[in-house]
């Protein structure tokens, strides 16, 4: 049993310390009590206006409050005896079903300025191109640049970026100003979140789900968002449960005019700079790199062996460097896979789902093993869709099929994942793909070389 008051956490508390905490007025700002014998029930209390007490309770999980305000005697009987487990507590008043407000949405839209910006950088790209001919590029900063285009492709990627950096810092600033207020975790753990982007199967992803209340404005609210930056789950997840269990008092921060937006960590996110540094400068080497391609690649290798076929050589020897390097990357990543701990786990689904592209105007249709299975590390519980490591098949329905029925739904596997972040998890750990990627890079090698002429 816990007794708070304000944020002072007393363990094993007496029924002399609720009489001293529910007498020593006048109370502070934001004043309440609460008694938590387990993460699965609580009493709390917060003093009105007049003198009084709206009391809350959550008991076998149902959520009360009490029909009216009590007074200090009352209040202290109602404690007394909860805190001696005396069922009788329940009948010192009356009580109503009460659901806390809840305060945030599971994901925050983008603000529409933001929207706004992107949509537009897009619209002007297909404006500048609908009118190549009417004399509107040549008015336009590096217009006459034979690059222009290049650049102009490139403009709502980073506008993207820019909009939603900006948006964050906005967001950051003004929590900078919002009041506090103390909060009670009451639930965390790991919620599923499934997507599908288009013309790929569907993933599941593992993010933290942790729900605190909290009293704002008079008012008894629940919310659900953790930082100003959104925390997708991935290495962090299990940290972040461990910073916020079940029956630990926070801080909240909130927005006073509008409760409904509330967050436990109101800084800029840790690495957010960093992030962004390598984010610019990826987008730098990639713009450099296509402008040095287009610019010198080709004569260079012209003055050095004029029959060659310039372009498709130096296509076919970038792609083969990006095989390379994907193959050591991959190659890295299996060893190490090698190694991880496995638990049981169980398959939940299995089954195939269709997956249309569009190639050369036509719409094809594929088909991917869909098993979804479900396990528990660390005392929290996940779920994953990833068979092969790093790996997605798409193919005929026959094969898809095949490899489906090896997981037959509700029974065990060893499910591999990574121990420093257990949301990565696969059933198999296939090393065969990475010499077939090495063998693609090798026949990009030769391709180039047939270009160039040497043999």
């Amino acid at each position: 049993m816990e007794l708070s008051v304000n944020d002072q956490v007393i363990k094993n508390p007496s029924a002399q310390d609720i009489v001293r905490a529910v007498d020593a007025t006048p109370y502070p700002d934001d004043w309440y009590i609460d008694l938590v014998p387990d993460e699965d029930s609580y009493i709390e209390a917060f003093p009105a206006d007049d003198g009084t007490f709206s009391l809350m309770a959550l008991a076998d999980g149902e959520q009360m409050k009490a029909s009216s305000t009590i007074d200090a005697e009352r209040l202290k009987t109602i404690l007394i005896k909860y805190l001696h487990r005396d069922a009788s507590w329940r009948g010192e008043c009356q009580w109503t079903e009460h659901s806390a407000e809840t305060t945030t949405r599971k994901s925050f839209a983008p603000p529409t300025w933001a929207v706004a910006t992107v949509v537009g950088s897009i619209v002007l790209v297909g404006l500048v191109f609908s009118l190549a001919g009417s004399g509107l590029r040549d008015a336009l900063p590096f217009g006459n640049s034979d690059y222009f285009y290049i650049g102009l492709i490139f403009l709502p990627m980073v506008v993207l970026i820019l909009a939603a950096v900006t948006s964050k810092l906005i967001e950051a600033r003004r929590a900078a100003r919002w009041p506090q207020t103390s909060g009670r975790i009451v639930k965390s753990g790991v919620e599923v979140r499934r997507h599908q982007f288009p013309d790929s199967p569907v993933t599941v992803t593992n993010v933290p789900a942790v729900v605190y209340e909290f009293t704002a404005l008079g008012r008894k609210c629940r919310g659900t968002r953790i930082s100003i930056g959104e925390d997708s789950g991935g290495a962090n997840l299990e940290a972040t449960l461990r910073r916020y269990p079940v029956g630990a008092v926070v801080t909240v921060y909130y927005d006073p005019a509008d409760p409904k937006n509330c967050v436990l960590e109101r800084d800029v996110p840790d690495g957010m700079a960093r992030g962004c540094a390598a984010m610019a400068a990826i987008a730098t080497a990639v713009i450099f790199g296509i402008w040095y391609l287009t610019t010198h690649a080709s004569r260079l290798l012209e003055s050095y062996a004029p029959e060659a076929q310039a372009p498709a050589a130096i296509f076919a020897i970038c792609f083969g460097l990006a095989l390379l390097l994907f193959f050591f990357a991959s190659r890295r990543t299996t060893r190490i896979a090698a190694d991880w701990p496995f638990v049981r786990g169980k398959i939940v689904s299995s089954g195939t789902e269709a997956v249309r592209k569009m190639e050369d105007g036509r719409t094809n249709t594929y088909y991917s093993p869909a098993v979804e299975y479900a396990y528990r590390v660390n005392g929290a519980d996940y779920r994953s869709r990833q068979i092969n490591l790093g790996v997605t098949v798409s193919g005929s329905q026959v094969a898809a099929e095949k490899q489906a029925a090896r997981y037959k739904p509700g029974s065990e596997v060893d499910v591999h994942y990574d121990p420093k972040n257990p949301s990565n998890a696969a059933l198999e750990n296939p090393t065969s793909y990475n010499w077939i990627i090495l063998a693609a890079a090798a026949f990009c090698f030769v391709v180039a070389a047939h270009a160039i002429g040497l043999f």
